[in-house]
């Protein structure tokens, strides 16, 4: 891809994520409940949920410095900073930002937060390095080309990048998933879900991974919000079914860790 095709990308992302952030602010921001503040602590390593896997994949934080890309809502933000991580935060919205501070005052946890707009990886908090380095739905939405061993060399020894991404290994299901109307994640019109030969390749510099997958079923749980036995039986029974290595590829979510030992 062309810099003028990257900065047009870029462009397109601001304008879309500075709208939609502005407007989820404008419905208000609630703190975390007791639930979800438990939940994310110190998740087990077979929960049902990709999001409860993703901070197992972190805990402990408590202490530990961490970055995340692409903050997004400030919802993961929160969540490390209540665990007491110090989070070092960007985005290329300033809306984006601005959610992350005030997610953060609400939850008492301003004091572990530190924020900057950018869309430059190597500019976020120029110069320093990092025990996680994290990001939640983002690696899609900026390029990729170069950005793993960047992220490498920002970890300290002992140290991980954790995500969680969309992806797509079927091109059968990825012509069903466009006819249902319920995302995981926020879409763009730039946006391309990764494959697994992607995450093997941005692995490369690293020294080990681990991962799962999810959403099989369970992807249509955004039409049945507050069903919530129906919610836990979908993930439920997608949990089994990934087990089996030949249904993975059906999966709609990856969330993985990738240290780096010495």
């Amino acid at each position: 891809m062309s810099q003028a095709a990257v900065n047009d990308r870029l462009a397109r992302e601001i304008e879309h994520f500075e709208s939609h952030y502005a407007h989820e602010a404008a419905q208000g921001i609630d703190p975390l409940s007791d639930f979800d503040s438990k939940r994310y602590t110190n998740p087990p390593a077979n929960t049902i949920y990709p999001r409860e896997y993703y901070h197992h994949l972190l805990a402990p934080v408590a202490g530990k410095t961490v970055m995340e890309i692409a903050s997004g809502n400030g919802i993961d933000a929160s969540i490390c900073c209540h665990n007491g991580a110090k989070l070092h935060a960007y985005d290329i919205s300033s809306e984006s930002i601005k959610m992350v501070q005030q997610r953060a005052k609400v939850n008492l946890v301003s004091e572990n937060l530190t924020t900057q707009v950018t869309g430059d990886f190597m500019a976020a908090f120029e110069g320093q390095t990092f025990d996680h380095i994290i990001g939640y739905a983002a690696l899609h939405h900026i390029p990729m080309e170069g950005l793993a061993q960047q992220v490498y060399d920002r970890l300290k020894p002992g140290g991980s990048a954790v995500f969680a991404e969309p992806v797509i290994n079927s091109q059968l299901l990825y012509k069903i998933r466009k006819m249902i109307p319920y995302s995981f994640f926020e879409d763009t019109d730039d946006e391309t879900p990764l494959n697994d030969n992607d995450i093997n390749a941005f692995a490369k510099p690293f020294d080990r991974m681990e991962k799962r997958y999810f959403h099989l079923t369970s992807r249509i749980w955004h039409a049945f919000p507050n069903c919530w036995p129906l919610v836990k039986a979908l993930h439920g029974f997608d949990r089994e079914v990934l087990r089996l290595p030949f249904m993975r590829r059906f999966a709609t979510v990856c969330v993985f860790a990738l240290h780096r030992d010495k």
